[in-house]
């Protein structure tokens, strides 16, 4: 489906079904859109989950805040399970599902704030209600630990995102694995440069950026532009390309005219995985900016590193627990701007700076970020569950499973 993590499950649930049975849950999708599974593993309507639920040794809710994932976080709460955070903050997922301004929906999502938040939760839900809450709220608002205390154990993608989860849910097992790095699919698989930007009819011998995924205010598009902009008084040939879903809105545009840029950014919208890897493989920086940050893990980046591109990405969170030597990086309480154009600068004018960061790029992800690796270690968190050692870990038994809106 058209969404991060089900790229991420795609890629990932063929390396755990070679070691042991699988089966995936997801809503069929629609008729010019439907779901399909890896070869060999069954893909299952979610209403039959709670008639199949006790066969499974370990069940994996995979959540974040695209509204695809409103079923899981049903699930996750009525059945006990282990809860795969891709984003610590959910608060935008409550968001879609509850405050539909019904008075059922509100009494939901105030009763959850106030679970969370004590005596705050009411006042909360009142300004969230009445359209008062901010971007920056919501962060600051994650409204995930109710998920977290309902289940059996979590998993997350980084050390800080582990931390925000015990606070959350103190002797709560939870573990890190790290986003695996997505392989591209066969049909580009052996592009290279060259050739990805011969099909794609973009000139050869320019300095091309890219960014990549759904562009969101949290991205910061502004210091992206103004960052480019830099690059661009050095090398006028350059282009930005634009590769995802553009949900910053008709800002974006006004942006891209008030800099002088239209002429040379280029939207693509959103792409499939076969297209994505073709413009990742034609590009030769990408600038992948997060603040605030939501706790996740970018499947954009791991890719980029996968690829062998270098990237300039904000240090914070789990950008910031990339080694220093694999990518470049901007304090988010700096002059963004300042610091993506001069390291675009440096990657333009340094061909072998450039090349040593590509090479570092593709090796921490061939090895720190191997998918088999990783699904290495969600069999592990399973073989914990099944054995019962998450109840050994948390002191307690089970938890007793909650039941949601």
């Amino acid at each position: 489906m058209a969404s991060g993590i089900a790229d991420y499950s795609f890629e990932l649930l063929p390396f755990i079904a070679d070691r042991t049975d699988v089966e995936a849950f997801c809503p069929r999708g629609a008729l010019r859109r439907r779901a399909v599974a890896p070869p060999g593993i069954p893909l299952s309507d979610p209403a039959r989950f709670a008639a199949r639920a006790e066969r499974y040794d370990a069940v994996f809710y995979h959540l974040g805040n695209n509204p695809f994932h409103t079923f899981v976080y049903r699930a996750a709460l009525e059945r006990s399970g282990i809860a795969v955070l891709h984003e610590f903050v959910l608060h935008h997922l409550i968001d879609h599902l509850l405050l539909d301004r019904t008075r059922r929906g509100l009494a939901a999502y105030e009763a959850i704030l106030t679970e969370e938040y004590g005596q705050e939760g009411p006042r909360l839900a009142r300004l969230g209600s009445v359209g008062a809450f901010t971007e920056l709220e919501r962060f600051l608002f994650p409204l995930s630990a109710h998920v977290l205390q309902a289940s059996r154990g979590a998993v997350v993608h980084n050390a800080r995102a582990r931390e925000q989860a015990l606070e959350a849910a103190p002797g709560l097992p939870v573990w890190v694995v790290p986003h695996h790095a997505g392989q591209p699919p066969p049909a580009v698989a052996g592009v290279g440069r060259e050739e990805a930007r011969a099909r794609l009819g973009l000139p050869r011998e320019a300095f091309l950026v890219g960014q990549f995924g759904f562009i969101t205010k949290p991205k910061q598009p502004v210091a992206v532009l103004d960052g480019f902009a830099r690059l661009l008084e050095r090398r006028p040939d350059a282009l930005l390309l634009v590769v995802g879903e553009n949900q910053v809105g008709v800002g974006l545009n006004h942006m891209l005219a008030m800099r002088d840029l239209t002429e040379h950014v280029r939207f693509t919208g959103y792409v499939d995985t076969e297209l994505f890897h073709l413009y990742l493989k034609a590009v030769d920086a990408v600038v992948n900016l997060r603040y605030p940050s939501a706790g996740e893990a970018s499947g954009t980046f791991t890719r980029a590193l996968a690829e062998g591109r270098a990237s300039i990405v904000s240090n914070l969170d789990s950008f910031a627990e990339t080694p220093a030597d694999v990518c470049l990086k901007v304090e988010v309480d700096g002059d963004q701007a300042e610091e993506v154009g001069r390291g675009l600068i440096r990657l333009a004018e340094d061909p072998a700076f450039r090349s040593k960061l590509e090479g570092r790029a593709r090796e921490y992800a061939r090895t720190v970020l191997d998918p088999r690796r990783c699904a290495e270690e969600y069999l592990e968190v399973a073989r914990a569950t099944a054995e019962g050692a998450v109840a050994a870990m948390a002191g307690a038994g089970p938890r007793a499973p909650r039941r949601g809106p």
